[in-house]
């Protein structure tokens, strides 16, 4: 469901129940509704929409639109799509497949340097990682085998 589209009916549902509640005058039932729909709006991650490049192995694992939360260092492209492969709605994580590949994964600070650990583009979990990495500017590395690039 779009964000709009769930705040939407978030809001609806809480102006039905601010409606019911007749011991509040009309003013204080706008002042909670108010109230409670400025905190519903509040952003609760600090993931940007930014383009990154990353090159992986002499492969390229991102080249385009991604989100990445910078106080976490979580990334993803969003393209990464996964199915159950029992045909079921919904399945356990070992039960999943994927039915379109997209990566993800994260950078972190790590013993002076940086870790960056990914899903090769085309897996559920993270598998693979590099340790060692060093930063310049908006770009972290290891020469020959890792280079993830963000443009915000």
């Amino acid at each position: 469901m779009p964000n709009n589209i769930h705040l939407i009916h978030i809001n609806n549902d809480l102006i039905k129940k601010i409606n019911n509640l007749h011991s509040y005058s009309m003013i204080t039932k706008l002042l909670i509704a108010i109230t409670l729909t400025s905190i519903m709006s509040i952003p609760t991650s600090n993931a940007q929409n930014t383009y990154c490049k990353l090159t992986v192995n002499g492969g390229i694992g991102i080249n385009g639109p991604c989100d990445l939360d910078t106080e976490t260092g979580e990334f993803t492209d969003g393209l990464l799509k996964t199915a159950c492969r029992s045909g079921m709605e919904t399945c356990n994580p070992q039960d999943l497949e994927v039915i379109r590949g997209g990566s993800f994964g994260h950078i972190v600070p790590k013993d002076g340097m940086w870790e960056f650990c990914w899903n090769e583009g085309g897996y559920t979990t993270i598998n693979e990682c590099f340790q060692g990495l060093k930063q310049d500017r908006s770009c972290w590395s290891i020469p020959d085998e890792v280079v993830f690039c963000i443009n915000h």
